[in-house]
């Protein structure tokens, strides 16, 4: 029966700088083994930022050492289902803003309009911060992220 091998760990811990031969040891695999998968996936010695990003995504998102595939794909559904959650609240708060603004307009009230603006200023000091705490730094993935809610508000 083959057991199962953590190979991110293993990962982790070669590219933080543990040599094929201490892996061999400690996780009892062959360094040939070892071998094909830094071929295979591209593992690199001293990438330390990278390593560290996929081990905590692959455990906050319940993918774990044995994970089986079903286990995966369940993990992975929930993370989606939480990623759809936050944009259809960030949706949801975007709308009241906007509906705020046009009603601030409409009146001709500069107080609630001013309002309006530090809310939406502070909506994006929030937006910021969600987008670190996702990953999310890469500004044409934020761009493309952007755009797709600004066009979805506008179609509501």
């Amino acid at each position: 029966m083959c057991r199962e091998l953590d190979w991110e760990r293993i990962r982790a811990e070669y590219e933080t700088g543990s040599t094929q031969s201490e892996l061999s040891r400690k996780y009892e695999v062959s360094r040939m083994s070892i071998q094909r998968h830094i071929k295979a996936e591209g593992w690199v010695q001293g990438d330390v930022r990278e390593a560290i990003e996929r081990l905590a995504e692959a455990k906050s998102a319940g993918l774990g050492a044995g994970c089986t595939p079903q286990k995966r794909a369940e993990a992975l559904s929930a993370a989606a289902d939480k990623v759809v959650a936050k944009t259809q609240g960030r949706r949801e708060r975007v709308a009241k803003l906007v509906a705020k603004w046009h009603e601030a307009v409409d009146e001709e009230n500069f107080e609630k309009a001013k309002l309006v603006k530090i809310s939406a200023e502070s909506l994006k000091l929030i937006d910021d911060e969600e987008c670190k705490a996702w990953g999310i730094t890469d500004p044409e993935e934020r761009q493309t992220m952007v755009i797709g809610w600004a066009q979805q508000e506008s179609e509501a």
